[in-house]
């Protein structure tokens, strides 16, 4: 029993000797000369690609749909299997680009 006690208290005291001091949070620094200029550039292009990647993935699910639809096949059903995967695809690279645009 005492240690459930003694253990209550330390979580209260590290619980307030938190609560009053601020948690850092310093600013992302930029690369040095032009490493940072490159770097910029790659992850531009790696935006860009991704981004391409995603509407062609997304025009070839609808296409696939559209296809398996008019020849009665099992091309529709297959092309809504890999939809949650393309947009999960979508969704992480749309939050990458917001996480490296948020660092820059």
């Amino acid at each position: 029993m005492y240690l459930l006690t003694a253990t209550a208290d330390y979580l209260a005291t590290a619980t307030d000797y938190l609560a009053q001091g601020t948690v850092p949070d310093p600013p992302a620094k930029p690369l040095p000369g032009k490493l940072g200029s490159r770097m910029e550039d790659v992850i531009g292009w790696f935006k860009t690609i991704c981004f391409g990647l995603a509407m062609i993935g997304v025009l070839s699910v609808a296409s696939m749909m559209f296809v398996g639809l008019r020849g009665r096949s099992d091309t529709a059903k297959n092309a809504l299997g890999h939809l949650p995967l393309v947009i999960l695809g979508t969704i992480l690279t749309g939050g990458a680009a917001g996480l490296i645009e948020a660092f820059q």
